[in-house]
């Protein structure tokens, strides 16, 4: 199974659930193919409680993580990672950004918990450590192959027989704040950057999954893609967090 949360996406600036800016080829294509659901709402509008919500299938009150960097998830509460490593999968994370830190108790049940956003800043703020989804994706990948093939690095495809039971876990936060989309995706929505990071985020998904469906990596794979929360306007224009 891959799971894939991409931080801070409105449903609104997906095509398929009807923008038309032509943002989202991949998820466009992805919910004409699979399940759609046309109703989905985050019990908490923060990326860790809103992603301990979705790993434990319970409410912030329950789990006792409530807000960004003051709470870390204690691990009592069974995980969709831990249930599945139980059942024999091999289970590994990938994310992209600070929030979601191994310190903060979400690397539960996860045999490989990759959180590498590079050097931390001396006395910098934690909480803008990111690194962009090509560079999260790529590591997924590398994993994926190689637990797809028993644990050793696969050069080449794997066919079905090969394949070893997995849970990955992507996180890409690109359409967090700030947003700072690359070229050529930073001068087409210059007046928009928002879009231009939700773009950039949808282009480097359909990447990534294309080669892992070359190299026969996502035979039999469920692939699920949800937003942990929204990101809303203000009556002045200024974005804050929303459902």
């Amino acid at each position: 199974m891959l799971l894939v949360t991409i931080d801070t996406l409105r449903a609104d600036h997906v095509g398929a659930y009807g923008n038309r800016l032509g943002l989202t080829p991949t998820l466009d294509r992805l919910a004409s193919e699979g399940l759609r659901f046309e109703r989905a709402y985050a019990h908490v509008p923060l990326t860790l409680p809103s992603h301990t919500t979705i790993m434990t299938g319970s409410y912030p009150m329950t789990n006792g993580v409530r807000d960004n960097g003051s709470f870390r998830f204690d691990g009592k509460r069974p995980t969709l990672a831990g249930v599945l490593k139980a059942a024999g999968y091999h289970t590994g994370a990938f994310v992209g950004a600070f929030p979601v830190d191994a310190r903060f108790g979400l690397n539960a049940g996860f045999d490989v918990y990759d959180d590498k956003y590079g050097s931390r800043p001396a006395g910098g703020e934690l909480s803008v450590l990111e690194r962009p989804a090509e560079q999260v994706l790529a590591s997924a990948q590398s994993w994926i192959m190689s637990v797809g093939a028993g644990g050793t690095p696969a050069p080449g495809t794997l066919a079905p027989s090969t394949l070893a039971p997995f849970f990955a876990w992507v996180h890409l936060y690109d359409p967090h704040d700030p947003y700072v989309p690359p070229e050529p995706f930073k001068s087409r929505f210059a007046s928009d950057l928002y879009s231009g990071e939700i773009a950039y985020t949808d282009s480097a998904l359909g990447a990534a999954l294309e080669r892992l469906q070359k190299l026969g990596a996502l035979t039999h794979t469920i692939v699920a893609i949800a937003s942990d929360h929204g990101e809303a306007l203000g009556e002045h224009g200024e974005r804050h967090r929303g459902p």
